[in-house]
């Protein structure tokens, strides 16, 4: 036992909060490595009764004039100034920060460390962030220090490029999920339909299309269905609007914010997924693929979808899902038609989704591949 706790080495791991309702795919980098011990380095702490870790550091327990010092260095700088002597006193061998923006909030810890550090993009900080000249001057001193920058899909590498970022930098590494609690179960044939929609409430999730198009199917050709909506923010008054438009009162039933241990059970009481995302008017997009595409062809979904961002790699148009156009409302409806009118398909549709995710999206397959990564830069 001893020779094996000296092979394991130390990644501190940024990321704040610590951690959203929905920081799942994070959760799920940290809990399956082997051979890395996760640090965690947060300002803010929140949910961490699920999502647990032994080692992490927060900025709300430091000592009164630390923590002071702590949010004007941040203000005047933009960097967090204390996390490189952690880093050092536990011995870490490399920094992950986790999102762009704590890349960069990052580069005076990288430098008073000494470590390498790899930076993973997940989506906004890509696409939204990059617009605005503070973080555009912040990223290109970034993709100049950085090791390593990982990206979900090769749309979101094609916005790193774009933003500045050296292609040779740039490692495609895919998110996984955790198969052994998402239960396969196959759909078949039901009375009433059950949609799910799973997504924070912002303009580039969606909803507002996927619940007219659902109303426009139901009008085409009407048959029983509820919707079960799950998340919060600044859209709920467009999408209250959008329930009314379409008539759909009675049928939505509106969850809120729920912890990943509820979706994952809600998984199990639906028989499709809606992921309608889409361009945001900011310039917002997905940049990778809302894990919740996986989550649910794991659990045995099939899925109805856009063609956006990298959604066509985590979800096989034809086979474990159908795909439309962003921002196609009436071609969201055809696909919506087609799987309510063929519910024979369902459960050969949930068997593909299921073996897609296991052999490029398993948490603890994925968790291996991420220490080779690892590997490469540790010191």
């Amino acid at each position: 036992m001893r020779q094996r706790e000296q092979r394991v080495k130390t990644a501190g791991h940024c990321a704040t909060p610590y951690l959203h309702t929905n920081g799942s795919w994070i959760y799920s980098q940290l809990c399956r490595l082997r051979r890395y011990r996760p640090v965690v380095l947060t300002q803010e702490v929140q949910n961490l009764e699920e999502f647990p870790v032994a080692c992490l550091h927060t900025a709300q327990e430091y000592p009164f004039l630390k923590r002071a010092a702590n949010r004007l260095w941040l203000k005047l700088t933009g960097e967090y100034p204390f996390y490189g002597e952690i880093l050092k006193g536990e011995g870490a061998c490399l920094i992950h920060a986790h999102f762009g923006y704590q890349g960069c909030r990052c580069l005076r810890a990288r430098q008073e460390s000494g470590l390498p550090m790899l930076t993973t993009f997940y989506g906004a900080d890509a696409t939204q962030f990059v617009r605005l000249a503070y973080w555009r001057r912040f990223y290109q001193r970034l993709f100049a220090e950085g090791e390593a920058f990982l990206v979900e899909g090769n749309a979101l590498a094609r916005c790193l490029e774009e933003a500045g970022c050296p292609p040779g930098k740039i490692r495609l590494h895919h998110l996984g999920v955790d198969l052994e609690r998402l239960v396969f179960r196959e759909r078949g044939p039901a009375e009433r339909v059950r949609f799910l929609i799973c997504a924070p409430f912002r303009e580039k999730k969606g909803i507002p299309d996927a619940l007219r198009a659902l109303g426009m199917a139901w009008q085409r050709r009407p048959f029983e269905f509820e919707v079960v909506l799950i998340g919060e923010g600044p859209e709920k008054p467009k999408i209250l609007a959008a329930i009314g438009e379409v008539g759909l009162e009675d049928r939505v039933i509106l969850r809120g914010a729920l912890p990943y241990s509820e979706v994952v059970a809600e998984l199990g009481r639906c028989h499709l997924l809606l992921q309608t995302s889409r361009r945001a008017a900011d310039g917002d997009t997905e940049g990778g693929a809302p894990v919740i595409l996986l989550d649910a062809q794991a659990a045995g979904l099939p899925v109805v979808a856009t063609r956006h961002a990298d959604i066509p790699e985590y979800v096989r148009d034809g086979e474990s899902g159908l795909l439309a156009p962003e921002g196609d409302v009436e071609g969201l409806a055809e696909c919506i038609l087609e799987l309510v009118g063929a519910p024979e398909r369902w459960a050969g549709m949930g068997r593909a989704g299921r073996k897609h995710v296991e052999e490029h999206y398993n948490a603890a397959t994925q968790a291996g591949r991420l220490e080779e990564i690892y590997d490469e830069f540790a010191r």
